[in-house]
């Protein structure tokens, strides 16, 4: 799996990462680790053509000035292989902005993931996946229900983070918006 996907600041990737390991070391919750890097996506694919996804991600980037959106509360997508989330607010700005990216680079996609089609889509930051079972999501809510995920994010870059079978998430390209 890669998708397209705007990479935390320093201060909310120190967040993400402090409750990924408060998740592990309190309820066994290590799924994360597929991929360790605190972001949200806009669009997720099996595959994409990096010739032509890179011009498109440059230009788009190249376009923009970095916006801020917000997240709140916590969130659970449900059924066979449950996620704990927190999610992000949706306004007209981080819709249009979505929509764009869909459109522009859904051409280099192969294998595209209708979830985050604009439909669909609802913008996220992953807590715990993959080794979520019942214990496992009480222990994750009684941990963390608690605290206040009221964050601010500035949206200043798309990256392109990739995941083969068995292979760890990792960063295979980067661009920073203009302004």
């Amino acid at each position: 799996m890669h998708g397209i996907v705007t990479l935390l600041d320093e201060v909310n990737t120190i967040n993400v990462q402090s409750l990924w390991q408060k998740l592990e070391t309190e309820c066994g919750l290590s799924g994360i680790k597929v991929t360790p890097i605190p972001h949200y996506s806009w669009q997720v694919a099996e595959d994409y053509e990096l010739q032509s996804l890179e011009p498109i991600l440059r230009k788009i980037a190249h376009d923009t000035q970095p916006f801020t959106v917000h997240t709140t509360g916590l969130g659970l997508f449900t059924g066979d292989r449950p996620v704990v989330f927190i999610p992000l607010v949706k306004d007209a700005q981080m819709l249009r902005f979505h929509e764009m990216i869909w459109e522009q680079a859904k051409t280099s996609a192969h294998g595209i993931n209708h979830f985050y089609s604009p439909a669909s889509w609802i913008p996220h930051i992953t807590l715990a996946h993959g080794d979520v079972d019942p214990h496992k999501l009480t222990c994750a809510m009684e941990s963390i229900a608690f605290q206040s995920f009221d964050w601010e994010i500035i949206v200043d870059n798309l990256a392109l983070i990739g995941q083969d079978e068995d292979d760890i998430g990792r960063e295979v390209l980067r661009v920073l918006f203009k302004g």
